[in-house]
């Protein structure tokens, strides 16, 4: 598999997490499965759509059917874990996990698109927070970038860590964007870890 189809695999791999951990926190809130259906498309498409448009690229989202299907598919996987007793648990990872990789992917993307390092930072901590954001207005619910503390930090940290590796370590660029994924993934289990559920 060469570089770029694995960035393509974890942007896939972002949009199916951020959309499965909306429409499991839809059903878990007693939402209708249709709605949640339609929540976790909306909320898969929104990283790669910002990321693309501020890049001024033509929105792939919009014009293959993958990212769809990758959402679509997200979305049925939370609907079917929505109703489990430890759905939270689920949705907790689900999030953590997309939040990662799209600040990951994000960053690597606006390095390579000629991007300073600032503009990187920027694009990823957005396109990482876009999901959670929208799924989170359209609950209903206080946003987790502002309530948690660990929630945009752990986004911001994990960018930062993708473009060091990119721009010091020498590392293709798929392990930058996995390095970065990785950091936020640690950080949030720390939070969890030290907040319990009742705080995350």
């Amino acid at each position: 598999m060469t570089q770029d189809l694995l960035l393509y695999v974890f942007d896939l791999a972002a949009s199916f997490m951020l959309a499965a951990a909306a429409s499991c926190r839809a059903r878990s809130g007693g939402s209708h499965f249709s709605g949640a259906a339609v929540l976790a498309c909306l909320v898969g498409l929104a990283a790669p759509l910002l990321r693309e448009g501020l890049l001024g690229h033509p929105l792939l989202a919009l014009n293959r059917g993958d990212y769809l299907a990758a959402a679509l598919v997200g979305g049925l996987a939370g609907i079917l874990v929505g109703r489990w007793r430890r759905s939270w648990l689920v949705f907790y990872w689900l999030d953590s996990l997309g939040l990662g990789l799209a600040a990951g992917v994000a960053t690597v993307a606006g390095l390579y698109s000629g991007l300073g390092v600032t503009g990187c930072l920027i694009l990823g901590v957005l396109t990482a927070l876009t999901g959670g954001f929208v799924r989170d207005v359209a609950l209903g619910d206080m946003a987790r970038l502002v309530e948690d503390y660990l929630y945009a930090t752990a986004a911001a940290l994990g960018a930062m860590l993708a473009l060091a590796t990119l721009m010091y370590g020498k590392m293709p660029p798929w392990q930058c964007a996995l390095a970065g994924c990785g950091l936020v993934l640690v950080l949030r289990a720390l939070r969890l870890r030290k907040g319990g559920f009742g705080a995350v």
